[in-house]
């Protein structure tokens, strides 16, 4: 019997393998390969670097967040080496004009010495207001921001600001696709996601009930549902 296809999964901005504590108990025998975000200066320095890291022989491809972002970047330049895509809580589009200033802003105070850490208020923006009752939570997505620290939130931001929509070179794939974030995700573009259905009726969009963008930590099991089926 052939050995399972590894998930290799790429994490989102300031999380580490912490962000899988929750989700993997409930995928037994699953192969899941931690692969973190590498350093660089654009997506595609990134998405180069993410390539070289990847196993040999074919993977299922998982991302969270910005990692969402990256593994779709990754699955498009090389579709022969994905199995197939599970993109999680992100809509991998360029940054609405909105966002893209408020980065200049963010990256501008940064530089001043003016962050202290994830605050509680970008904790209760992230998750839904069911999921702040469990502080857990929280505590996990400050402790992953405080061990990576300044220096690579100003990496991670500088390098992802700037990125090209992918909804034509996505709706091109063979490989399956599929994709689920949070009810209460408000960072998730849904008319894009809704265009990308259109041109790509085989993907496959689950929104998960009660759950904010931290979907791993969130739901994990309902999350790990959704693996089993994509990965089996």
């Amino acid at each position: 019997m052939s050995p399972p296809i590894p998930i290799v999964a790429l994490p989102g901005t300031m999380c580490d393998a912490r962000l899988w504590h929750r989700l993997l108990p409930h995928l037994p025998g699953v192969a899941w390969q931690h692969l973190p975000i590498p350093d660089g200066p654009d997506i595609d320095h990134l998405v180069s670097a993410l390539a070289e890291s990847l196993p040999a022989g074919p993977v299922n491809l998982f991302g969270f967040s910005l990692g969402g972002y990256l593994a779709a970047a990754l699955a498009c330049r090389l579709p022969g080496r994905i199995g197939s895509l599970f993109i999680c809580a992100n809509s991998p589009c360029a940054l609405p004009e909105r966002e893209l200033r408020q980065r200049q802003q963010l990256l501008a105070w940064l530089k001043r010495g003016g962050y202290q850490g994830l605050s509680d208020h970008k904790v209760a923006q992230m998750v839904s207001p069911a999921s702040l009752a469990d502080p857990a939570i929280g505590q996990c997505m400050k402790a992953m921001d405080a061990s990576l620290g300044l220096a690579v939130l100003e990496q991670q931001l500088r390098a992802t600001t700037e990125r090209p929509d992918l909804c034509s070179a996505l709706s091109a794939l063979s490989i399956p696709v599929w994709m689920a974030f949070g009810a209460e995700d408000a960072l998730v573009d849904r008319r894009w996601v809704q265009d990308l259905q259109v041109r790509a009726p085989r993907t496959v969009v689950h929104e998960v009930p009660g759950a904010g963008h931290m979907l791993p930590l969130e739901a994990p099991q309902a999350l790990a549902r959704l693996v089993a089926r994509w990965s089996a």
